[in-house]
């Protein structure tokens, strides 16, 4: 139960494309994440917590601190965004 909103940017920010990520830098980390690289505990499953995290690491290093991922709401439990294969 529950919702979870996780966006690119704060307010404030631009969310920033790169023509070598061939993506926005958000998008291209939360790929990579859900495809296993945020998959911490090596389960086999990413959970929203860990994609958060991932990408909470990773765009604003990538953006010189320029891009901080936000997220907001709530889930009971562990909410599976992938099956990593």
């Amino acid at each position: 139960r529950g919702k979870v909103i996780i966006s690119a940017s704060a307010a404030n920010e631009v969310s920033v494309e790169k023509d070598d990520l061939q993506h926005g830098v958000f998008t291209y980390y939360l790929l990579e994440g859900l495809r296993g690289a945020a998959d911490t505990d090596r389960d086999g499953t990413v959970t929203i917590d860990e994609a958060y995290r991932y990408v909470s690491e990773k765009v604003p290093r990538a953006t010189g601190q320029e891009q901080h991922p936000v997220k907001k709401g709530s889930v009971e439990g562990n909410l599976v965004m992938s099956i990593v294969r």
